[in-house]
């Protein structure tokens, strides 16, 4: 896997809390801070698509969303 080195400024006290965070997973910063930035994409992904969705059907209704978290807890 090819990668690309690129340089991130962070606060202090954020910095030393990514870090801890990394090694009690076992992992790099990089991987640490790569997992969150796809992590985060991801969800911005998924609001985008909700928006299309409502964009193009209307609001999502409560009883949908007591469904689809009905369907979240069943697993």
């Amino acid at each position: 896997m090819s990668v690309e080195k690129v340089s991130l400024s962070f606060e202090p006290a954020l910095a030393a809390r990514a870090r801890e965070a990394a090694e009690a997973r076992g992992q790099s910063l990089s991987a640490f801070v790569a997992g969150a930035v796809e992590h985060r994409l991801k969800l911005e992904e998924g609001r985008r698509v909700l928006q299309d969705w409502e964009t193009e059907q209307g609001p999502i209704t409560e009883g949908e969303l007591r469904g689809v978290r009905s369907k979240w807890r069943r697993g």
